[in-house]
């Protein structure tokens, strides 16, 4: 059973009685009595009541059908049971804290009340009183009516006086609670404005139509649902909208409250948003202004209003006259005068520019205009008014006569609250930006007039890249369009400027790398494996005669020498290979061995650096009558070497893993979404099913279908973060880049994707055609936009909620998801196989396809365009890493339609590209940059790619090349003793134990490779005998 806080209502009862002593006469009409009443609750009704505010004020909750007259010593309540009973409860604390004695008439079940009106009314008649009613609210609930009929029929007892404006004074002044439900009530507008804002740029972007009553009852849905918001702490049943929320655009502009969204099309013009949002009854207002391509003069005039509204706000002290925000306001658009019109601006303020509001959204008793001036109600600490500044009928010059951008308004509007000893009042909807940057949107960079934008903008779309200094226009031209030499110009410049600059940067960070450590090579099999302890553990043989034999257990093999059984660590064989010949079978093993010419091989295997004077066996082979034990132990051997170069690759690999904080699980509601599919997979057999991901405190968790499948990825480790819709893709993913990489099953990585397919993969059986119009083919073609669309909605309300834990616990990290520019892809090959590559504000990406690419525009030191040609329809893109240790990435097969945005793109973000017309040999020629960085400066730095050169200045091209000479690749051999030299030192981890012949071709070939090629070239050879004689017969024929 509900019940009421007997303190707050006597408190506030006295607190009522108090208003209405000092202002008896002004504002209570000189009323002795006071009288309200309200009918049946009303589901829909939007409708403001005193007596519903005075009921919910003083116990809580709105007491449908109930009358309650209020004296200076007595209230006198008629209601029936419940509600009888829960204003009962406070009778004690009325009469001895604010001796107000409380008279409960309970009106019987199925009765009118009639009978309990006639005593409430006797009260008035014995005592002569004169009655205070709400004129406006004379005719709500029957009880009321009733009353009121009574009264009018004994004037000569009576008399009724107007006390609006007394019992908004008592109750405008809010305790501790009232503003604390006042808050979240706040908080509540403008997490909704800011889903609205959101909502409205997706729409502008996108280009997609939508009507403002859509809109409207789409804000609605999110207001009635805070949980959606974000909003945790606020009960679905204890909120609701203070009147729909009003979306105008398109020149047709009703700046106020009871204005209706229109069912036409949203213009992308200026975008006026007004809505608020009710907590327990007491509402706050939040209202903005969006403008689209607005022009100088627009800009200009919304500053002027936005600081008229600062200087109102400023005006809202304690003590000061209702009207003095109003002429403060006024003072400052007169004195801002935009574009010569400051008179004409202020003029248009109107009456007011703001009212008190609480439990009422607006309250005409405490205006905040020139009709206030000096009335005796002055601006109290503790009160909350909406500060508004409206202003319609604005003319946009620039625009053409007609259009829907030549009339347009600004309404800015926040809920604040008083504070006190002349503090500045506290914006309770601060949280959503009013500022000019945040409100104005450029999005078409031509300026040339609306008429041939306007002819334009139907065929071509405006592409913006927003990087960390604002937005770049991104023209999308081909090759063949004239895209004005001036752009060109432009990248030109800038690219020469950067020229040196880049030099510089890479110069400096060779010379420190030099000093720096070396990583070395590869590696060979580790010196420190143990196959047996002492001589004893050597397992003794079962018969006389010793075979080859391989003990699982201590990972060895037993090979039979001069009469004794020697084992051998598995991780000490390189390769083992059976053959058979006349009858009997060979056993060929190869050891990891620092035996071959290259010094640098020697130097790498770490058995020799710590055994340097100890001699190494290189290779032996075994001779077997029984080519089944042969062929028995070879499978053994190589299936050993197998599980323990998987599991050492696994240890080496955990071993250089970052150590990550611990996962913080939320407690309570955890956001969520589920269904998803992640890349890499765990690896484990059986069928693959979806599993959720989840944001918690410090980071997000994915939960397979089993219980082993659990990746935790921390916040701090994530480098970027990706969010790409399904836009001619056929998912919808999630994408983290990592700083440090993670295991996901037993691999190593540094990308991980939660993703979603929008659409099934169905393949049609009837062998036959389907007609367009079949009912069908359109039923499922809609079914796959409407999973499209959920699936949409879901992921970017996961996204802005993991958004939200970023910018509230982890501000530093300044982690953002970044959504690819569709409008920017390409095609290529960055991998081997031709993918769809798109460009971020900081990130060249390709998502879709795995394994995924993500290279960071702060890693790139110099792209390379190569074999760019007006001949040639594609090109290739070499990147060139900061870091000389990784290699440079290839994109290639790059259509040259491509080429300017991408070269518009790199300049964007201030990296240095050069053009070529052929490929270049980049491993050498990086070594020799890296080990020479002084000459290579000296020769010009990164200017030998420059081919730029005009025919005329043969000389100077001449020395050029000489110059360059000495950081071209001089032979291919190069490049092949540098790969021999790395295959020496190959590893156990990273052998093929499945390659039977895979000793280099430098340490010199053994028989049974001789052998193998000898059988391939006569392979060889008698394929090509049959391919003559299949030419011979065809001829003939």
């Amino acid at each position: 059973m509900a019940t009421a806080d007997a303190d707050r209502c006597a408190a506030r009862m006295k607190q009522f009685l108090a208003s209405w002593d000092s202002g008896s006469d002004t504002l209570w009409g000189g009323a002795t009595a006071v009288l309200v009443g309200s009918g049946v609750n009303k589901e829909d009704d939007l409708r403001y009541l005193k007596s519903v505010a005075l009921e919910v004020w003083l116990f809580g909750y709105e007491l449908p059908d109930t009358l309650i007259l209020v004296t200076k010593t007595e209230l006198h309540v008629v209601s029936s049971g419940k509600k009888a009973k829960l204003v009962s409860s406070v009778a004690a604390a009325l009469l001895s804290e604010a001796g107000i004695t409380l008279v409960v008439h309970n009106k019987p079940k199925g009765e009118d009340g009639h009978a309990q009106v006639d005593e409430v009314l006797a009260v008035v008649t014995a005592g002569s009183l004169t009655v205070g009613m709400v004129a406006k609210e004379a005719g709500e609930g029957a009880m009321t009516v009733y009353a009121a009929a009574a009264l009018k029929a004994t004037d000569s007892a009576a008399a009724m006086v107007e006390v609006g404006p007394g019992l908004a004074d008592a109750m405008t002044v809010k305790d501790d609670s009232e503003l604390s439900l006042l808050k979240k009530a706040a908080h509540l507008s403008t997490k909704a404005m800011a889903w609205a804002v959101e909502q409205v740029e997706g729409i502008v972007n996108e280009e997609t139509k939508m009507t403002h009553a859509v809109l409207s009852e789409q804000c609605e849905d999110q207001i009635l649902n805070p949980a959606g918001l974000g909003v945790k702490d606020l009960e679905t049943e204890d909120v609701d909208i203070c009147y729909p929320p009003v979306f105008q655009s398109g020149g047709e502009y009703e700046l106020k409250m009871s204005a209706s969204s229109t069912e036409k099309k949203m213009h992308y013009g200026v975008i006026v948003i007004a809505l608020g949002a009710r907590h327990q009854q007491y509402c706050t207002n939040v209202c903005r202004t969006l403008m689209i391509d607005p022009s100088k003069a627009m800009e200009e005039t919304y500053a002027a209003a936005l600081a008229a509204h600062e200087a109102a706000l400023a005006a809202l002290v304690h003590g000061a006259d209702l009207a003095a925000p109003f002429d403060a306001a006024k003072a400052v658009l007169i004195a801002a005068n935009p574009g010569g019109k400051g008179e004409e601006l202020a003029a248009k303020l109107g009456k007011s520019i703001g009212t008190a509001i609480g439990l009422e959204l607006r309250e005409p008793s405490l205006v905040l205009g020139p009709k206030s001036r000096g009335a005796p109600q002055k601006v109290r600490a503790g009160q909350c008014y909406n500060v508004q500044i409206a202003l319609s009928s604005l003319v946009n010059e620039a625009a053409k006569e007609g259009s829907k951008g030549r009339n347009w308004a600004i309404f800015i509007a926040d809920t604040v609250s008083v504070a006190g000893a002349g503090a500045a009042p506290e914006v309770l909807t601060k949280g959503v930006s009013k500022a000019l940057k945040d409100v104005s949107y450029q999005i078409n960079d031509d300026e040339e007039g609306e008429e041939e934008e306007a002819a334009k903008s139907k065929k071509k779309k405006a592409k913006a890249a927003t990087v960390a200094e604002g937005g770049v226009v991104m023209d999308a031209k081909t090759r063949t369009e004239m895209g004005g030499p001036s752009d060109e110009d432009a990248r030109r410049r800038k690219q020469a400027a950067l020229a040196d600059k880049k030099n510089r940067e890479t110069h400096q960070r060779l010379i420190g790398a030099q000093q720096a450590a070396m990583d070395g090579g590869k590696g060979g099999a580790t010196a420190d494996f143990v196959s047996y302890k002492s001589v004893a553990d050597v397992p003794v043989p079962r018969v006389a005669d010793l075979v080859l034999s391989v003990d699982r257990d201590a990972e060895s093999v037993l090979l039979p020498i001069h009469g004794a059984l020697v084992p051998f660590h598995i991780a000490a064989i390189k390769s083992i290979a059976v053959t058979q010949d006349a009858g009997h079978a060979f056993i060929r093993i190869n050891f990891n061995a620092p035996t071959g010419p290259s010094a640098a091989g020697n130097a790498s295997y770490p058995a020799n650096v710590k055994f340097p004077d100890l001699t190494f066996l290189r290779e032996v082979s075994y001779r077997s009558t029984d080519a089944k034990h042969a062929n028995f132990v070879v499978q053994e051997v190589r299936s050993l070497k197998r599980s323990v170069t998987q599991r050492e690759t696994e240890k080496a690999e955990r071993a250089t893993l970052t150590r990550q904080d611990r996962l913080v699980l939320s407690h309570g509601r955890v956001h969520r979404l589920v269904g998803l599919w992640m890349l890499p997979t765990f690896g484990s057999r059986g069928g693959r099913k979806a599993g959720t991901l989840e944001a918690h405190t410090n980071g997000l968790r994915y939960v397979g279908a089993k219980a082993d499948e659990q990746v935790d990825v921390i916040y701090s480790n994530i480098k970027f973060a990706f969010f790409q819709p399904a836009k001619k893709e056929i998912k919808t993913l999630i994408h983290f880049h990592l700083h440090n990489p993670i295991m996901v099953g037993k691999k190593k990585t540094k990308d991980v994707q939660f993703y979603m397919e929008v659409m099934e993969a169905v393949q049609n059986l009837d062998g036959g055609r389907r007609n367009m119009y079949d009912p069908d083919e359109i039923e499922e073609e809609q079914k796959d936009r409407d999973r499209e669309k959920r699936i949409h909605k879901e992921f970017s309300g996961f996204c802005r909620k993991v958004q939200e834990i970023w910018e509230k616990d982890f501000p530093a990290l300044n982690l953002e998801f970044d959504s690819p520019y569709s409008e920017l892809a390409f095609d290529g090959v960055p991998f081997k196989s031709t993918v769809r590559i798109l460009p971020t504000a900081t990130c060249l990406v390709e998502l879709t396809e795995y394994p995924p690419l993500v290279v960071s525009a702060e890693d790139i030191e110099v792209v390379n365009l190569e074999r760019v040609g007006f001949h040639l329809k594609n090109f290739d893109m070499a990147i060139i890493f900061k870091d000389f240790t990784r290699s440079v990435h290839r994109i290639d097969q790059v259509p040259v339609v491509n080429l300017d945005n991408i070269k518009q793109w790199l300049a964007t973000l201030d990296i240095k590209y050069y053009e070529g017309k052929s490929n270049l040999n980049w491993k050498p020629l990086l070594k020799q940059i890296k080990d020479f960085p002084d000459e290579w400066l000296e020769a010009g730095g990164w200017e030998f790619l420059n081919n730029e050169i005009d025919d005329d200045d043969e000389g100077e091209a001449g020395e050029d090349a000489e110059s360059e000479s000495d950081f071209a690749p001089s032979d291919d051999s190069d490049e092949e003793s540098e790969s021999e030299e790395e295959s020496d030192s190959g590893s156990v981890v990273e052998s093929d134990d499945d390659d039977a012949g895979s000793d280099d071709e430098s340490e010199g070939m053994d028989w049974d490779d001789l052998e193998e090629e000898a059988m391939a070239a006569d392979d060889d050879a008698n394929e090509s005998d049959s391919d003559k004689k299949r030419k011979r017969s065809k001829g003939g024929g």
